[in-house]
Formats: structure tokens, C-alpha cells, sequence
């Protein structure tokens, strides 16, 4: 994956934390038929299955357990800056402390993460660089038909080298801070649910400097909010038919004299399905229409297919596959232009080859077309992951990923870039 995005998801709403949220792709289904679907099936995938055994067993604080985990990875990258022109490889040492903080409650729900990332290259010092995050999550239990749901994060973020957002060469990384909040209601009657939800992200973006000369990056500063209605309906036991209704508003915090008003506002309709068979099929998949209108005329409306792809299909009790597509309109990184319209598709693998070993290949391709413009980018990446749970405390990791990525503008052929990547990763689960 390329590493752009304006948000989160705008409905798959996948947030900061990784791994597809199964059981919450299937609560239209699991809510409005409780009485035909089995959460216990639910959970006994490849990847969400628990194990005692090995599963990190966290330290008691009140009513709290707090699950904190420190990882170390050694990387060899043959190609750091993503790039053809000048392409040099550099080993890392990545450190990822972490801390889970999950509320013990009979009802309601609360959890704080946190989270960071220090990378350090062994020949490359200008690459290297800090990231993290914190936020806070909760859930009211107000009745037995109705939810208030919350979260909440603060991240510092890099725009990963080669991605359409990694606009500087020759500077330390594009960096930015990045808050995002949700907010959602969800009131099931019988068999229909209806679900409000609200979404924002604020993007500020840092300053930095090349060969001495400070490049303000604040023409990137972008906030973005979406709000969304959802109507969904049983049809069979693990089965449910939704609409979705949903409107957002994209404004540039800076307006540059004689770049053009890039501020745009966006409504759409899907209908999809939500599935909750048991174990076999769970996620969900819609299709629908979206318009978009810019402030500026120069910026011709946008309007079209609209999609949302996200099931998890569990042939065997061993393997569960994961397809991912979506269709978003992302900020522009660059002056002049209004944005682009970027499709996701994925497929991820999780196989049990022993209790404790899981496989996970998998593979991403993502296109974002330039709006008003006859440019577009291509990435592609593969991969093949491998997890070791030694013990409750004890896990490893090892990754081999290729990627690759495509300018269509001949300006930007430097840019054209082919990458390997190979980990180990040892990390402590306290």
C-alpha cells in the first residue's frame, strides 16, 4: 500500500490499529439476529481464534489488564529512498514499544493505547526517524438495543518513501500530526438496526529543510469530516441488507494566492450486505453512486461508482482469506491540484501451519487518478509474513515484501521505483 490516506477509511473505517475488525464488519448481522448467529464461530478463525497457551496474558491493575509489548526488528531495504535515479539499500534497527489498557467490566467499555516507532539506519542517519500514537477508545451500553461508541487519537505520522505523499527528496521524510475521532450511536429495533456515525480527521503537517532553505509545508494542512446513517435489515439467519447514507466536507486550512480553492464536498449512497455465517463468511460488501462539487470552478464535479469490499472467508477451521477494496478521495500533496481519487484492492492470508506458526502471504494495488489531471500512480506490493508464538511472552516475526510503484507523469520518472524488503522481528509481550 502505498501509505496515503485522508483518513482512516471512509467505511470500512479501518483506524490506526491493524488487522480487519471481523466482528464488527458483521454487527448489522450479529445485532439485528442475534438469536441465529453464533459468536462463538465467530472468533474461531486462523487469525482471531484464542490460544491460551500463547495468548499474551496481561498484568492486573484494578479493573483493568494492561498489555504492554516491546519489539525489536532488524530490516535490510535494497532500495530506502524508493526511487530508480538513486537507489541505495541501508540495514534498520526499528524499536516498537506499545501498551493496551482494556476496561474489565461487566458493561460498558474503555481501553487506552499507545504506541511508538523508532527507526535508525545504519549508514543513512538523515532517514531516520520517530512516530507514534495514543488514543483512547470507550463504549455506554445505554439499554439493550442501544450503544454510544467513542475514540479518539493523537498520531505523529511520516509519509512513507514512495508513496504519492513523499513529495521531498534530499530533506528528512514528509512528517505531520494527526488527529482523528468517531463517534457513533447504534439503536437495534428487532430485526432492523440503525447506526449514526460521525467522523474527523486534522491534519497539520511539519515544516522542514533542504540544503538550508525551510520549506513551510502548512499548503497541506487538511481537515476532514464525514457523517453517515446506516440502515440495515436481517434477511436470513448471519445475513443483513444495509443502506448507507453519507456526506463529507474536505477544507485546506491555507488558501495560496493563485493556486485555486481546492475545499470540495461530497455526497453518496451504497447498498451492500453484511455477512455473519458462523466462521465461514464474515464482512461486508456494498456498491452506490458519489458526487463530488469543488468551491472552485475550475475544478470540474467528480461523480461515479462508488464501493466498499471488506469479507473475511474462512474455508477451514485453518485458513482464513481476507479481500479488501475501496474507493476514496484523498488530499492533494501538491499545489495546483485538488485531489485524486485512489482505489484500494487486497488480499491477505492467515494459514494456521501449527498451533503456534501462522503464515501470512498477501498482496495490495492501489491507483489514484489525479482530479483535472491525465495523471495517475500505481503501487503494487507482495508479501510473506511468518509468525512464531514461542510462549505467552515470546513472539516472532519475519516479513519479505516487494514493492513497486509507477508515475504516470515522464516529470516524475525518478520516481519509478522497485523495492525489496526483508525482517526479523523478537517481541515481549509482559
Amino acid at each position: 500500500m502505498n501509505g496515503w490516506r485522508s483518513h482512516a477509511s471512509r467505511r470500512a473505517n479501518r483506524r490506526w490499529r491493524t488487522g480487519l475488525a471481523l466482528c464488527a464488519l458483521a454487527v448489522p448481522v450479529h445485532a439485528a439476529a442475534q438469536q441465529v448467529v453464533d459468536t462463538r464461530m465467530e472468533n474461531d478463525t486462523a487469525a482471531s481464534r484464542l490460544r491460551p497457551e500463547y495468548d499474551q496474558p496481561g498484568i492486573p491493575a484494578a479493573t483493568f489488564l494492561l498489555f504492554p509489548t516491546l519489539s525489536a526488528e532488524a530490516a535490510y531495504n535494497d532500495n530506502i529512498y524508493a526511487r530508480s535515479d538513486i537507489k541505495t539499500g541501508d540495514a534498520t534497527l526499528v524499536l516498537r514499544p506499545a501498551i493496551n489498557v482494556r476496561s474489565q467490566w461487566s458493561r460498558n467499555q474503555f481501553d487506552v493505547i499507545a504506541r511508538g516507532e523508532f527507526d535508525r539506519y545504519a549508514k543513512h542517519a538523515g532517514e531516520n526517524v520517530e512516530t507514534g500514537a495514543i488514543g483512547v477508545d470507550g463504549r455506554i451500553d445505554i439499554d439493550g438495543q442501544m450503544t454510544l461508541s467513542a475514540d479518539a487519537m493523537l498520531a505523529g505520522n511520516i509519509e512513507p518513501r514512495g508513496s504519492t505523499g513523499d513529495t521531498l527528496f534530499g530533506a528528512k521524510p514528509v512528517a505531520y500530526g494527526q488527529i482523528t475521532a468517531n463517534l457513533k450511536l447504534d439503536q437495534a429495533f428487532d430485526r432492523t438496526r440503525l447506526t449514526l456515525s460521525g467522523h474527523l480527521d486534522r491534519y497539520r503537517y511539519v515544516a522542514r529543510e533542504l540544503d538550508g532553505v525551510p520549506i513551510d509545508m502548512s499548503y497541506r494542512d487538511f481537515n476532514y469530516l464525514e457523517g453517515k446513517a446506516r440502515v440495515a435489515q436481517a434477511l436470513s439467519p448471519g445475513v443483513a441488507a444495509y443502506v448507507d447514507l453519507e456526506l463529507d466536507n474536505n477544507t485546506y486550512s491555507h488558501l495560496t494566492p493563485g493556486t485555486g480553492q481546492r475545499d470540495s464536498t461530497q455526497y453518496a449512497a451504497l447498498f451492500g450486505f453484511a455477512f455473519g455465517i458462523n466462521r465461514l463468511l464474515q464482512g461486508e460488501a456494498a456498491v452506490g453512486y458519489f458526487h463530488r462539487d469543488f468551491r472552485d470552478n475550475a475544478y470540474r464535479a467528480v461523480s461515479g461508482l462508488d464501493y466498499n469490499v471488506a469479507l473475511a472467508w474462512s474455508p477451514t477451521r485453518l485458513t482464513t482469506v481476507n479481500l479488501t477494496a475501496d474507493k476514496a478521495f484523498q488530499r492533494a500533496p501538491m499545489l495546483g491540484v485538488a485531489g485524486f481519487e485512489q482505489q484500494d484492492f487486497g488480499v491477505a492470508v492467515v494459514h494456521e501451519l501449527l498451533r503456534n506458526i501462522l503464515l501470512r502471504p498477501g498482496a495490495t494495488y492501489s491507483l489514484s487518478e489525479y482530479v483535472g489531471s491525465p495523471f495517475h500512480d500505481r503501487f503494487a506490493s507482495a508479501q510473506l509474513g511468518a509468525t512464531w508464538l514461542l510462549s505467552q511472552h515470546w513472539q516472532v516475526d519475519a516479513n519479505v515484501t516487494h514493492r513497486l510503484g509507477r508515475f504516470s507523469d515522464q516529470a516524475l520518472a525518478a520516481r519509478n521505483f522497485n523495492q525489496n524488503r526483508v525482517s526479523l522481528a523478537l517481541t515481549y509481550r509482559f
